[in-house]
């Protein structure tokens, strides 16, 4: 008889997710060269410029499920409470628990979430349609990517020393850093969500935008939903 055995899922995603990024990057890659020749250098902003976006998407991204794992619901909040919400309070008593994980209780998961978007981009979207399909096309396989190596920039800010390369990128400020990370693991821990680079962290913060999301959740379903304060 079947037993589910979330490590095999986690295993067998992080694959599947791995040979779609790299259909979708050859997509984009032979299709660049096509457009050079016509475009000729118009190409290169054309390409920069979708990556540039997805990496600050993939921040977004994480700090609104950063936030949303934080604040609403409990443990025991049906299908989501053990495998969501749980790890996320989690961390904030052991923050540096996420240390011992290997890279697949790492990265697993966000391959379990990102594989239906990647394969309706892969078989829907037609790159060669015209500018906007293709810029859109990237924007989402740069987006996938930078979303699949969150955790591990999450991890390495935690890290105590996770090497000359990676401190390097934290200190140029093109990934997360502990220092800045620290100031959401300072009490009361309602700030500084986003995890992937944090850029997006001050901006977001000064416009209130996540208190605003729970403010709006509490006027809309009251007591019906749990929030943590």
């Amino acid at each position: 008889m079947f037993k589910y055995n979330h490590r095999h899922l986690e295993i067998s995603s992080i694959f599947i997710f791995v040979v779609y990024c790299v259909m979708l990057v050859w997509k984009i890659a032979v299709e660049t060269v096509r457009l050079a020749d016509t475009l000729g250098y118009l190409v290169v902003p054309l390409a920069i410029l979708p990556f540039i976006v997805g990496y600050i998407g993939a921040d977004f991204f994480s700090g609104l499920v950063h936030f949303l794992g934080d604040t609403f619901g409990t443990e025991d909040t049906p299908v989501v409470g053990q495998s969501f919400i749980k790890p996320f309070r989690e961390h904030h008593v052991d923050p540096k628990g996420m240390t011992k994980h290997d890279f697949v209780e790492t990265s697993g998961n966000n391959c379990i979430v990102s594989i239906p978007f990647m394969l309706l981009v892969y078989y829907l979207v037609d790159i060669k349609s015209n500018l906007f399909a293709y810029a859109f096309y990237s924007f989402f396989s740069f987006l996938m990517i930078a979303v699949f190596i969150t955790n591990q920039i999450h991890k390495w800010a935690h890290m105590e020393n996770p090497g000359r390369l990676i401190q390097f990128l934290q200190r140029s400020n093109l990934i997360l850093s502990p220092e800045h990370h620290q100031v959401h693991h300072t009490d009361p821990f309602d700030k500084y969500y986003c995890i992937t680079v944090g850029w997006l962290n001050p901006f977001l913060y000064k416009i209130h935008f996540f208190e605003g999301i729970k403010i709006l959740a509490y006027k809309i379903f009251g007591d019906r939903v749990a929030i943590k304060h």
